[in-house]
């Protein structure tokens, strides 16, 4: 219990920190690091990493992902990386076609890139213009918003769903989750983005024009919300496959990237495409 409340307050003293700096960089480093940490404990998880070089490889490139996605200059050499690293991964399973099959490039090569690709969109969110005509871009916002529909999601069907769950939602997937708790974390979504979306248009100074759209963020973050449900749920397949209980040890008595950040790696895609064709997010104060 200690070791699980220690590394808690670690992981929140490193996120509250990036989030009061809010700088583009720190974002960068820290999401590149979960990447390259998060493909390597899936391609463990999938019994792939006996293949050293391989697995090496794999996880270098996944750790130069989110630079390649984020930084103007190298993102038109995107298309051309994936395809210099795919021919790389053929080359490699060519050289060990006795010990490394197609399977294992696959599964390696597939990981490498859903991951920082899925991870890097949290950026992405962080960057897009809200308002560019104000000149306003409510970042750091956004980017709790988007932890908020994954997280409390997850932690509002878990409490929920232990005093109230009757009905199981997949059994043998996760056999602890349960229907109830599944609404219940919906609902946790909802009024924990209306409450956020209250609290800041509340700070706002009074010279801002544009504030919070409670039409928009609402039921976004409850839809979202059942995005992370997905994530939680593939990923606990892929631990059910494998045999797997945790993805890794990162966080002692919280378990790896990936058991902390799998609702993250659906809801961040979900939240960025969304706010990408849908504005604006902001009303008239």
């Amino acid at each position: 219990m200690l070791k699980r409340i220690i590394s808690a307050l670690v992981a929140m003293v490193v996120g509250i920190s990036a989030l009061v700096l809010d700088n583009f960089i720190v974002y960068l480093v820290l999401i590149s690091l979960f990447s390259a940490i998060g493909s390597y404990e899936l391609i463990r998880a999938v019994k792939c990493d006996n293949h050293k070089f391989l697995t090496g490889f794999c996880v270098v490139f996944s750790l130069f992902v989110p630079s390649m996605l984020s930084f103007s200059t190298i993102r038109p050499f995107w298309v051309m990386g994936c395809l210099v690293y795919i021919v790389a991964l053929l080359l490699i399973m060519l050289s060990q076609h006795k010990s490394i099959k197609f399977m294992d490039i696959a599964a390696c090569g597939g990981s490498s890139l859903a991951i920082p690709i899925s991870l890097s969109c949290i950026i992405f969110v962080r960057n897009l213009p809200w308002y560019a005509e104000g000149g306003y871009y409510p970042g750091v916002f956004m980017i709790v918003y988007l932890l908020f529909c994954a997280w409390l999601g997850d932690s509002g069907a878990y409490f929920i769903g232990t005093f109230l769950g009757k009905h199981k939602l997949c059994p043998e997937i996760s056999p602890k989750k349960t229907v109830e708790g599944f609404i219940g974390g919906i609902i946790t979504v909802g009024i924990a983005v209306t409450v956020q979306c209250l609290v800041y248009n509340l700070i706002l100074p009074t010279d801002v024009m544009y504030k919070m759209n409670y039409a928009l963020i609402i039921p976004v973050g409850m839809v979202a919300s059942v995005a992370g449900v997905l994530g939680d749920l593939s990923m606990s397949v892929i631990k059910r496959q494998y045999d797997v209980k945790d993805f890794g040890n990162i966080m002692p008595g919280h378990g790896g990237i990936l058991d902390r950040f799998d609702s993250v790696l659906f809801v961040a895609p979900f939240i960025y495409v969304v706010f990408s064709f849908v504005s604006p997010l902001m009303q008239q104060g």
